[in-house]
């Protein structure tokens, strides 16, 4: 329970950062598309540095930590954008009101996915 609200805490400030490059991207003028997924870069960044160091305290320095957090943000990221797609296109959502939807789904996916393959610790046998 401890680790789900340190991972929701970084998962705050993840979502500003995205939601605020978001719609700073998107007001000046930039397809909302690509706001999101310029955006979710950026959150992507901070939040593995946060995730790796403080929410899963993870120590190793591999490089298939990293490349596992990039595959499964792409993933979500997919999914992200898949779902602002359609509710901005086919539900007639506005960007930013969808955008938070999209946000809520994409966080379940990146908590689920991260806690059971990126950062899963292997079992000490002892």
């Amino acid at each position: 329970m401890k680790r789900l609200l340190k991972f929701g805490t970084v998962g705050v400030f993840n979502t500003l950062i995205t939601f605020a490059s978001f719609t700073f991207f998107f007001f000046i003028g930039i397809n909302y598309l690509a706001a999101n997924v310029m955006g979710y870069i950026l959150g992507m960044l901070n939040s593995y540095y946060w995730n790796k160091k403080w929410v899963f305290k993870d120590k190793r320095d591999k490089a298939s930590i990293f490349y596992k957090f990039v595959v499964v943000n792409m993933v979500t990221l997919g999914v992200h954008t898949l779902l602002l797609f359609l509710l901005v296109d086919y539900a007639g959502l506005q960007p930013i009101i969808a955008n938070l939807f999209a946000t809520g789904a994409g966080l379940a996916i990146n908590y689920f996915i991260n806690s059971k393959w990126t950062f899963r610790q292997e079992q000490q046998v002892g």
